[in-house]
């Protein structure tokens, strides 16, 4: 049986319609306050923070300004009252054993065909943007079972510290456990300017708004080895690549700004270069990644529109309006304070994305200049790989190669045996993220489905049409298909629209938080106007998008992207699957 929708075989119009309607519902039905009344923290505004995004995310929403802002509490997409983790099957089955039946890869990485690697890396910088429940736990860590396994710490087990509590609250209330968004949670740059302003002024110069950079144009290294950025965790050489890229274009940003407006402040180039670069970024994902991870032409279009409306692209605009979509139009928050989500977070683990390996190429004639292994480029080893073989050919070796399959058996064999410490067993972090959703009250599969408006499963040959992997779920289940991860279900999902790159479960969650981080920011809707972003930073942002940020920096590359109008699709093949408002000018 056929349990999953197929809103897509309707055609471009009733397609736009059902995902609207779906969108409506899951605001009606699936946002969530963690906050009771009286309990969102009290913050001070200031005059600043009216015209520019404020350091650590305040004061957006000026009726209340704790909204969004870094250190407050996660939301959620279901009812907090079924959102309490089971905790006498926190460890059950062993999520440890799961990872290792149903996430090792067998016979090598399986390749998106329609992808290449960029997409996997920003994925990761934007999750980076949006959250982050800060460093875990380890005084009284969960303690999985892995006597005999390359992962036994010495007792027998694997230890995973765990999530760190919420000290704004009475775990004792009676209530479903909260945990607090370290990171901002809009959309605005914070994985390159910091959530706090003692970390924004030290990655700046402080002149002409401009951010620090070496002189060979790579971020500044720190005593750790790892580049001085506003976020750099869980760092490798594809975080570099774009966190260096937009540092890049913000200083070209500042630099227009400062030729138009050379009487301006240091603060307010900077701040004006910072809306613009974020707004930017934003756009970039609406138009560029989305519809190349989730390439189908309704959903392309639905994308399109909630950017820049219904209008096509040689439409006039209207009236003062940036655009006739989200852009520029009504801040909106459906009657819930705006914050991103614990289910947010659950659908974004995309792991799998990641290779086990990178043949880095000459972006001149193609010829291999060396394989390295994801261990060896993650961490430290990201700059000296980048110093060694230069941006140009990262980048040229990343548009031509493809990321993995979001299915299951394949995630990448380092992070399975990932080094959280000298003298200690090797982490599997696949069981880390399995066992992460059920320690924050994530329900497992059957049920998430339920609580989001989508049909459960009935059998395990439900979920997918390949009978091998529907038994093998069910033996590592036990069969029994309300205990299946939803992780592992998401990954499972073998009914797909054409082109997903993920299911029909992560893409529920989607529907809604796609549209509600532009939505609820007053920078992205009432505020989008020429006296907050200047009528240059508006053109900046109608005139760009990911083909033209990478040719401002790289002009070497004008040839290969010749004939690629989506750079997220592999650069040695031509493509005219992208929008009409975006084709290669000749």
């Amino acid at each position: 049986m056929n349990v999953y929708m197929k809103w897509w075989i309707f055609g471009p119009l009733i397609g736009l319609l059902t995902l609207s309607q779906i969108r409506c519902d899951l605001f009606e039905n699936n946002l969530f306050d963690t906050y009771a009344d009286g309990e969102w923290p009290a913050v001070q505004c200031d005059p600043n923070d009216l015209i520019y995004r404020s350091y650590d995310g305040r004061c957006n929403d000026l009726d209340l300004p704790a909204m969004g802002m870094a250190g407050v509490r996660m939301g959620r997409n279901i009812n907090p009252e079924v959102s309490f983790p089971d905790e006498a099957n926190l460890l059950n089955p062993n999520p440890l054993t799961v990872s290792q039946e149903l996430m090792t890869r067998e016979n090598g990485v399986k390749e998106v065909p329609f992808l290449n690697y960029l997409a996997a890396n920003w994925i990761q910088f934007m999750i980076h943007d949006w959250f982050e429940h800060g460093r875990r736990d380890h005084s009284d860590p969960y303690r999985v079972d892995a006597a005999g396994s390359a992962h036994d710490s010495g007792d027998g087990t694997m230890p995973i510290g765990r999530t760190p509590a919420d000290p704004t609250r009475d775990p004792h209330d009676g209530r479903a456990p909260t945990f607090l968004n370290e990171n901002t949670a809009w959309w605005d740059g914070s994985q390159i300017y910091g959530s706090d302003i003692e970390t924004n002024h030290r990655l700046r110069t402080m002149v002409d708004g401009q951010m620090r950079l070496q002189a060979n144009g790579m971020l500044p290294v720190g005593a750790d080895g790892l580049p001085e950025t506003g976020f750099n965790r869980n760092w490798w050489v594809g975080l570099e690549l774009m966190h260096t890229l937009w540092v890049q274009e913000h200083n070209s940003i500042a630099a227009m700004l400062k030729e138009s407006y050379p009487n301006w402040s240091d603060e307010r180039l900077f701040q004006t270069a910072r809306l613009i670069n974020a707004a930017l970024i934003a756009k970039i994902h609406t138009v560029d990644w989305t519809p190349a991870i989730l390439k189908n032409f309704t959903l392309r279009e639905a994308m399109f529109a909630n950017w820049r409306g219904l209008m096509p692209y040689w439409f006039p605009k209207l009236g003062e309006a940036a655009t006739d979509g989200i852009m520029g139009g009504e801040t909106l928050l459906e009657g819930v304070p705006f914050s991103l989500t614990e289910e947010f977070t659950a659908v974004y683990r995309m792991h799998p994305l990641l290779r086990d390996s990178l043949e880095v190429r000459d972006h001149n004639n193609n010829s291999l200049l060396e394989t390295s292994q994801l261990q060896e480029h993650a961490l430290q080893g990201s700059s000296p790989l980048v110093s060694r073989r230069g941006l140009a050919n990262l980048f040229y070796s990343f548009g031509h190669t493809h990321p993995g399959l979001l299915e299951l058996n394949n995630f990448p064999t380092f992070l399975q045996n990932f080094p959280f410490e000298p003298g200690v067993a090797n982490t599997d972090l696949a069981a880390v993220d399995i066992l992460r959703d059920r320690e924050r009250g994530i329900p497992r599969y059957n049920e998430f489905r339920r609580q989001i408006g989508l049909n459960p499963i009935t059998d395990f040959s439900d979920i997918t049409p390949d009978v091998a992997v529907a038994e093998k779920l069910r033996e590592v289940y036990n069969d029994d298909i309300e205990a299946i991860d939803v992780m592992v279900g998401s990954y499972a999902e073998g009914y797909r629209p054409p082109g997903y790159g993920f299911g029909e479960t992560s893409f529920q969650i989607f529907i809604a938080m796609a549209s509600r981080r532009l939505m609820a920011d007053r920078f992205f809707t009432e505020d989008y106007r020429p006296e907050i972003y200047s009528a240059e930073g508006l053109d900046w942002i109608d005139d760009n998008n990911f083909r033209t940020v990478l040719l401002r920096h790289f002009p070497e590359f004008s040839d290969d992207l010749a004939d690629v109008g989506n750079p997220f699709f592999p650069w040695d093949e031509n493509n005219e699957w992208f929008l009409e408002e975006y084709r290669v000018r000749r």
